[in-house]
């Protein structure tokens, strides 16, 4: 075998032994869904969970069409909440949404998303206060 094909297949073996990992994990991630059925699915029936509760203005959200939502978050001392969103279906980012509190205790706040190729899509992710974390996700239709 040649000298320059010896030096190419090792630093192709290098190669591989240095990035195996995350090869790895971008495949193992890739291929692992999640399950929705521990997300709360934003709608306007109110959805609980750990004495927290969603609520939007519509059923299903529509591309760049703003939806409402309240968070009742009784134990919350931070003015604010954050969502943050990703696609289920297919990778579009990440979106994140700022709540604001109200004069009656409650967060709200509108969440635009953007427009995507399929005619429905699920987002998923979570709410936040900073120390707590509240699984969500919102359904978006054309």
């Amino acid at each position: 075998m040649p000298s320059v094909a010896k030096l190419l297949l090792l630093v192709i073996a290098l190669g591989g032994g240095f990035f195996a990992s995350d090869i790895l994990h971008w495949f193992s991630t890739k291929n692992a869904k999640i399950s929705l059925d521990e997300y709360c699915l934003i709608t306007t029936k109110s959805c609980t969970q750990d004495h927290k509760t969603v609520q939007a203005d519509k059923d299903t959200s529509q591309p760049l069409v703003p939806t409402v939502v309240e968070v009742d978050w009784p134990e919350s001392s931070s003015e604010q909440l954050l969502i943050s969103l990703q696609g289920y279906e297919m990778e579009m980012g990440k979106v994140v949404f700022k709540l604001d509190k109200n004069a009656n205790g409650k967060f709200s706040g509108q969440v635009i998303l953007p427009v995507c190729t399929t005619e429905a899509m699920t987002w998923y992710g979570t709410i936040t206060d900073g120390a707590e974390t509240l699984k969500t996700s919102i359904r978006m239709e054309r």
